[in-house]
């Protein structure tokens, strides 16, 4: 398999995931492929497939849990597809454009809409698979369509309402389709004022969130009727650690990689947190993080 694949030079072999992922933790993959184009990435998966090569597409890891052992079969990186156009106050993204990008390409054009979400580390297709969001702004206010890739490398374009979207989910979660673009339609505004927006919001994630350390950001889905970062807390939690792993001092919601932890380190952290939560409170957290490989 590995001689097929030589041909694409956009491979490494037995790559470690922990180069990668937010956490800086996780295995190897047996192998990793980070295409440039559309094209590139059509070709790979139709290979990919042919072989029967378990596959993951991912975009910049940011929401992404590798388990020690990594990942058997194929991952594929698109944040390197950031093709970015414009026309009628709607902005057409490819799936690897970093929300940051995308944000400040709109306030270059003074159009406003992706303030809230300037701060989300991800890539526009990670956001648009698990409906990110921020300060009251989630992709399904400002999306109006996205293109994705099927099984069998055909094209098709998605309306917004056939996007399911719900907390941190869409049509496309635990899908085997490939986002490849999202447009968004945003609204002409003062280049001042959206700047200062950006700017407030910066200050708000710094003040709130431990952003000097490597996370996921929010690890949980936010449970109806309340904030998980307050039941985590509530429950005595804050601050707790093993080895490298710790739940954040600053935000209850986070847990940090404080310099030596390991994904099982994470991890048992998050079984603690579901435990002692449901325990006292019957309130049954959902990982937002997506978490894969061997154990």
């Amino acid at each position: 398999m590995k001689a097929i694949l030589e041909k694409f030079d956009f491979i490494k072999f037995n790559e470690p995931m922990s180069n990668y992922t937010a956490y800086k933790t996780g295995g190897p993959a047996d192998m990793l492929a980070i295409p440039e184009d559309t094209a590139s990435l059509k070709e790979l998966l139709l290979v990919l497939k042919k072989n029967q090569v378990p596959t993951y597409v991912f975009g910049n890891c940011t929401n992404l849990i590798v388990r020690d052992k990594g990942i058997r079969g194929a991952v594929i990186l698109t944040n390197k597809l950031n093709g970015l156009e414009v026309k009628d106050n709607i902005i057409t993204a490819s799936c690897g454009v970093s929300m940051a990008k995308l944000a400040a390409f709109a306030y270059e054009i003074a159009l406003s809409g992706m303030e809230a979400v300037s701060g989300i580390p991800g890539t526009v297709g990670g956001a648009v698979y698990m409906n990110a969001g921020s300060y009251g702004t989630s992709m399904e206010d400002i999306l109006i369509s996205s293109e994705y890739l099927d099984q069998d490398m055909q094209i098709h374009t998605l309306t917004k309402e056939k996007h399911e979207f719900g907390c941190r989910k869409s049509f496309y979660t635990d899908s085997n389709l490939v986002i490849l673009k999202a447009s968004f339609k945003l609204t002409p505004a003062d280049k001042n004022n959206i700047k200062q927006d950006m700017i407030e919001y910066a200050k708000k994630r710094k003040s709130s969130q431990p952003l000097e350390y490597p996370s996921c950001g929010s690890v949980f889905k936010r449970p109806v009727g309340y904030y998980a970062g307050k039941l985590i807390e509530d429950a005595g939690l804050k601050g707790y650690s093993v080895n490298g792993a710790e739940i954040s001092t600053k935000h209850a919601g986070f847990i940090i990689n404080k310099g030596n932890a390991t994904s099982k380190d994470i991890l048992s952290i998050i079984d603690l947190i579901k435990t002692v939560v449901y325990n006292k409170y019957k309130v049954d957290l959902e990982p937002e993080v997506r978490i894969i490989g061997e154990e």
